[in-house]
């Protein structure tokens, strides 16, 4: 897979390169580990949050959202909007809102993303989060006598399960009973990891997860593939697990030192080179070994906690690991013939509507009579052109989700997601090991992109 690029990176001058570790460079198998998700935050809205019976047998549907999308909270919808705000696509719970409805809600078509009514679904955990509230809206707008809370009260009792699946380890406890069920081993990340390392850069794994987690994270995924290295703590300089990010990114957070036999913490002032840590801050790391911000690279999967507040936080360099990305990249190859005759359509549209902004100036500034019976004929032919458009959509759409269309799209423009990206990244890629077909002293020169007046 290609390594994508939207700013200048020179790995010649990188010298540390950090990597978060779920989802970033341990891989989870996306569809158990989702399904694990639903399955565990509908049991607490039950048990917890005393939700009727038929939630427990809802079923789960990864097509029915993607990542990028927004919840309106006070309205029960989920909305695709553009990264300019724009909104593109909506749905009620699992109906789909027409364009008029749109018009009704969202005057005008643009939400305010800083506004508290909406969430946005940046995650992997964020996925089955949203299909379960999709699901959610529907049951309660079908059995109003089943007393469900209103929308946003909603929306914030199944974020508490979700996190309350993270914190009283029910997600991790899991993991760890069956550890092949839910992790994927990859030997090629191993050796784009020891290549790194022949090159002298040093690899720091920053994590949110504890230490037991780790360690039984990188014994199934590192130490069994390592060819220049007995363990994984030979590998990494510095392991920081428990780091609170985006925190560990923007306090001054103390570091307790684990001793890697026991996992005890003990208190330490550093130097922190080498070892196993919990807590701490970055601008330690970039102290204590001697390193500038810009000549350190870090790779994570969430857009907010790894690379945005980082990006804003640090003066560090940033990748993306957007693991639809190897999907969306398959399908747009194999939507090349829709995507062709769509450019065609759009084509014909503009020039059908210049002919028509025509025949208006004739009439309105030239004062010369037009015939009606030709104007009508234009738009006509433009409805027309509507529907062949609508169809090749529509065709185009099945090869990505069925429901929400391209993850990197909205529409003709970016989706909110890829402007994130194109913001915050350096570069992105789908996982790890696409390193692989690269140097580890590449010079990532993004490509010239066109602007709209210099197409003329």
């Amino acid at each position: 897979m290609t390594i994508y690029v939207n700013r200048t990176l020179n790995m010649k001058q990188v010298k540390a390169i950090g990597f978060d570790m779920d989802h970033t460079l341990v891989r989870y198998k996306k569809k158990a580990f989702e399904q694990l998700t639903y399955d565990e935050m509908k049991k607490k809205l039950v048990k917890v949050h005393g939700y009727p019976a038929a939630v427990s047998k809802l079923e789960f549907d990864p097509e029915k959202t993607i990542r990028g999308l927004v919840i309106d909270k006070d309205n029960g919808n989920l909305i695709k909007i553009s990264l300019h705000s724009r909104i593109k696509q909506a749905y009620h719970g699992l109906k789909e809102l027409d364009y008029k409805e749109q018009m009704r809600l969202y005057k005008g078509h643009y939400v305010d993303l800083n506004d508290a009514r909406y969430a946005t679904i940046d995650t992997t955990f964020s996925v089955p989060y949203a299909v379960l509230y999709a699901q959610l809206v529907d049951l309660k707008d079908k059995n109003p006598q089943d007393n469900y809370p209103d929308y946003r009260k909603l929306e914030k009792q199944l974020l508490d399960a979700l996190d309350m699946s993270h914190r009283d380890g029910s997600l991790k406890n899991e993991v760890r009973k069956d550890v092949s069920k839910f992790i994927v081993q990859d030997a090629e990340t191993v050796e784009v990891l020891e290549r790194l390392k022949k090159y002298e850069k040093k690899l720091w794994v920053i994590t949110n997860s504890d230490y037991d987690y780790t360690k039984l994270l990188l014994d199934y995924t590192m130490t069994p593939f390592l060819k220049e290295h007995k363990h994984w703590s030979e590998l990494f300089d510095i392991v920081v697990t428990s780091a609170m990010k985006p925190r560990f990114f923007t306090d001054n957070l103390k570091f307790l030192e684990i001793d890697p036999k026991t996992g005890l913490m003990k208190n330490t002032e550093g130097p922190f080179q080498h070892g196993l840590f919990q807590g701490g801050c970055a601008t330690a790391l970039e102290k204590d070994n001697g390193i500038a911000g810009e000549d350190i690279l870090y790779l994570g999967d969430h857009i907010f906690g790894d690379i945005l507040t980082l990006k804003k936080a640090c003066n560090w360099r940033t990748a993306l690991v957007v693991e639809e990305l190897e999907e969306e990249v398959d399908n747009y190859k194999k939507a090349s013939q829709f995507l062709t005759k769509i450019d065609d359509l759009m084509a014909k549209k503009t020039q059908v509507e210049i002919e028509l902004d025509e025949l208006y100036a004739k009439e309105f500034e030239l004062k010369k009579k037009v015939d009606k019976k030709q104007v009508q004929e234009q738009f006509n032919l433009i409805k027309d052109i509507d529907l062949k458009l609508s169809k090749a959509i529509k065709e185009q759409q099945k090869l990505f989700n069925p429901y929400w269309g391209e993850v990197m799209r909205a529409g003709q423009e970016a989706s909110r997601f890829a402007g994130q990206i194109e913001k915050y990244a350096c570069i992105y890629m789908s996982k790890i090991s696409d390193f692989k077909d690269y140097s580890p002293r590449t010079y990532f020169r993004p490509k010239k992109r066109t602007l709209p007046h210099e197409m003329d």
